[in-house]
């Protein structure tokens, strides 16, 4: 059999949002019947970053996929205009364990992000349509204007970024697009009147304190994928309604869990349940509180799912 290797261009191509969207939902709710599943993340520490093996196998409705993608974190990449994660994903037969295609992974990356946060935002949030705030304007700033654009989800936006020509660049993006949008002089400003706001910085320390948020606000927190960052408050945490999409990944590696456990205790931070089971289980309600937020750190069955996507759609 023949091995395929599937370009950014053409994993581009194929993987649009609203296909992703779909994909994602799909998956992470499969996940929740366990006809989705990996291990959590399994990393080694670099002198500058860490590498990663991130293997899964998914069982969808008409797709299916078993591989592993392979993901570098350089975070001082970004400050010579590299991409801070890199990846790729290699997938094999599900039936013979036959070698068939690698797949280029920043796309995917990128977008899948993205994508995930829109159907959590769909799934949880109290106004999931309104004030949209962004913190943080790289890679993933770009990925979730674009996702939530297209989902539907922009009133008008707020964005905050540590480089402010960073901000603007991405608020011109979206003015370019009809979108009314602010560049807010701290984080505090861009979140004090948002419905969603979305954490996508490098940050190390909270980018804001829980009073800055008002209530029935949601947050998806994607940036602190170590244990030793964060992006949001304790206080705000043990306020939440709080998902995440892995548990156990989240206690190994999400900085804002960890570090506000450690700060106001473990009791204090009490994850209600997966996005997945939230997805899967559609009438389910939680007991209201006053914000609600979605950690992400990404999963391998998001990533194995579109490289096994792009490659069928590629052999349709």
């Amino acid at each position: 059999m023949d091995v395929r290797v599937i370009d950014e261009a053409t994993v581009a191509e194929i993987l649009s949002a609203s296909v992703l969207r779909e994909l994602m939902r799909a998956t992470l709710s499969a996940s929740a019947i366990g006809a989705a599943h990996g291990p959590t993340r399994a990393t080694i520490a670099l002198p500058d970053g860490w590498f990663g093996t991130m293997p899964a196998s998914v069982a969808l409705d008409g797709l299916e996929g078993v591989g592993a993608k392979l993901v570098t974190f350089f975070p001082r990449n970004a400050a010579h205009g590299l991409p801070t994660h890199q990846a790729a994903v290699v997938l094999f037969d599900p039936r013979t364990g036959a070698l068939r295609a690698f797949v280029a992974g920043e796309t995917i990356t990128e977008r899948r992000t993205a994508a995930v946060s829109a159907v959590a935002t769909q799934r949880l949030a109290a106004r999931p349509r309104g004030t949209v705030a962004i913190l943080g304007a790289g890679l993933q700033g770009r990925a979730h204007l674009d996702a939530f654009l297209d989902a539907g989800l922009v009133a008008d936006l707020r964005v905050w970024s540590a480089t402010r020509a960073h901000a603007e660049r991405l608020a011109e993006n979206a003015r370019v697009r009809g979108v009314s949008v602010e560049v807010a002089p701290t984080a505090a400003a861009a979140v004090s009147d948002a419905d969603v706001i979305i954490t996508v910085s490098a940050s190390v320390e909270p980018l804001f304190a829980a009073s800055d948020v008002r209530d029935g606000t949601h947050v998806n927190a994607v940036g602190a994928c170590v244990p030793n960052r964060r992006e949001l408050p304790a206080t705000l945490l043990a306020e939440a309604n709080l998902y995440v999409d892995s548990r156990d990944a989240a206690w190994r590696e999400a900085g804002d869990l960890i570090l506000a456990a450690a700060e106001l205790g473990r009791e204090r931070i009490v994850v209600r349940a997966e996005l997945g089971e939230m997805l899967a289980e559609p009438e389910r309600r939680d007991p209201p509180a006053r914000v609600s937020v979605f950690k992400s750190l990404g999963l391998g069955i998001e990533d194995v799912a579109c490289a096994a996507y792009a490659l069928a759609a590629l052999e349709a």
